[in-house]
């Protein structure tokens, strides 16, 4: 699903509402309308993510992220007047005034250890594009002062009241006109010394401007001897109305979703709220939102006579690798070692236990295979193949069918994986049309083709 798509259909000065999950940028936003997202992502390797080229434009409840790029590339980039709320980002922006400016907090916060059951402090210096509000839920971690101001602060963070038995990996939201998330993690040890305003980080000198930079009229970045665009008094009110709500919204808390406190969590139960999700090819969404830690996966499809089709569990680690022979689960391995993933004899289901799964393993993969598939034995015989994932208490929750199949004899229906410590789920639907062995190989299992 390319995003783009959701604008081009969208009338100008109307209002388009992205679907949860996370989609693959750049997206370019060319006329004027009120852009929402629903726990929206839209990420791009480097800059940028979001570049709005359109006055009257307002953005709502959005992640923009470069995800293999540096921290100071443009994550969003507004040539003329945007409005923007609840929207957090990871790279800078450009074109909202003082918030062009330098955001140096580190992405991870690493605190390494420190004794357990004591006051830890340490000391950052750090840049901030505007004045900025710390908000984090985690009761043994506090932050001084609770409210930066633009430009260069020195920052406090205690530790009170961490026991031996925890790990602290939690996560504050840095709000300003967007919010920016960051990660904080350490370990209790017995034989580590007390903190006490231990200095961990010192931020890059930087100039900042106390005043607003004025935008360009849109005529500036018009091409020469165009003729002005006109919107109709419909298009402009509405454009003009969104903007005035948001920029004049009241500013509410926000809520960090905390990937981890202190010790072992559980992951949060399903939102039954949500409804059922059908996802489609390239999409990746929060798995615990969906369906919990423990799942089960089934398979349908119209294959003719004589196709069989067989699933195949890889359980991964850093680099894509299998954990070794063990880390296949299928009809001739029915369990894995901790009992994370078990295939279904009877009628070939697959069961998920995120709660059992070790910390080595990143990945997940789900395949499925055609037996003794042929040049006449490909998925392109098979019509509406079809991933159902479902939980015990709600039912099916997530569907995914892969169309977009020909030639293939295998193919990785779906990705379960570990993304800043949240399971994720990524539709898939690619494969190989040279066979199982093929995957195996290139997940490190050797199988004679």
């Amino acid at each position: 699903m390319n995003v783009n798509d959701f604008i081009s259909r969208a009338s100008a000065g109307g209002e388009v509402t992205l679907p949860s999950g996370e989609f693959e940028g750049p997206l370019v936003i060319n006329k004027p309308l009120r852009l929402k997202g629903k726990s929206t992502t839209i990420w791009a390797k480097h800059s940028p993510v979001i570049r709005i080229t359109s006055s009257g434009v307002s953005i709502e409840d959005i992640r923009a992220e470069i995800t293999e790029g540096s921290a100071e590339e443009l994550a969003i980039t507004a040539d003329l007047l945007c409005a923007a709320k609840n929207v957090e980002v990871l790279g800078r922006v450009s074109g909202f005034g003082l918030e062009d400016g330098w955001f140096d907090v580190p992405r991870t916060i690493e605190l390494g250890k420190f004794p357990a059951d004591k006051e830890n402090s340490y000391t950052l210096e750090v840049n901030v594009p505007a004045r900025t509000e710390i908000f984090c839920e985690i009761r043994e971690v506090t932050f001084e002062p609770r409210v930066l101001e633009a430009g260069r602060n020195t920052l406090k963070i205690t530790l009170n009241g961490i026991s031996a038995q925890m790990f602290l990996y939690a996560e504050a939201l840095f709000k300003s006109r967007f919010t920016r998330r960051v990660y904080i993690t350490g370990k209790p040890d017995i034989n580590a010394e007390q903190a006490v305003l231990k200095p961990i980080y010192s931020a890059p000198q930087r100039e900042f401007s106390d005043t607003e930079p004025i935008l360009q009229p849109a005529a500036a970045s018009a091409p020469e001897n165009a003729a002005p665009r006109k919107l109709s008094e419909t298009s402009a009110e509405t454009a003009a109305r969104a903007i005035s709500e948001m920029l004049h919204a009241s500013a509410q808390t926000p809520k960090t979703d905390v990937i981890s406190m202190t010790g072992k969590q559980a992951a949060p139960p399903p939102n039954e709220a949500l409804p059922p999700l059908d996802m489609k090819r390239g999409q990746r969404v929060g798995l615990p939102q969906y369906l919990g830690e423990k799942f089960s996966a089934w398979f349908t499809a119209n294959a003719p006579r004589g196709v069989e089709i067989d699933p195949y569990v890889f359980l991964l680690t850093d680099g894509d690798k299998a954990i070794g022979d063990e880390g296949l689960i299928f009809f001739g391995n029915e369990r894995s070692p901790n009992g994370e993933v078990v295939y279904s004899p009877n009628d070939g289901h697959i069961t998920v236990d995120l709660s059992k799964v070790p910390p080595q393993i990143k990945k997940i993969a789900l395949a499925y295979s055609i037996y003794d598939g042929g040049a006449a034995k490909n998925f392109r015989a098979v019509g509406s193949p079809r991933v159902s994932l479902r939980n015990a208490e709600n039912g099916e929750r997530v569907t995914f069918t892969m169309n977009e199949l020909g030639e293939e004899t295998t193919v990785v229906a779906a990705e379960f994986y570990l993304y800043k410590g949240e399971w994720k789920i990524s539709a898939v639907g690619a494969g190989f049309k040279d066979g199982l062995a093929r995957l195996c190989n290139r997940y490190g299992i050797e199988v004679e083709g």
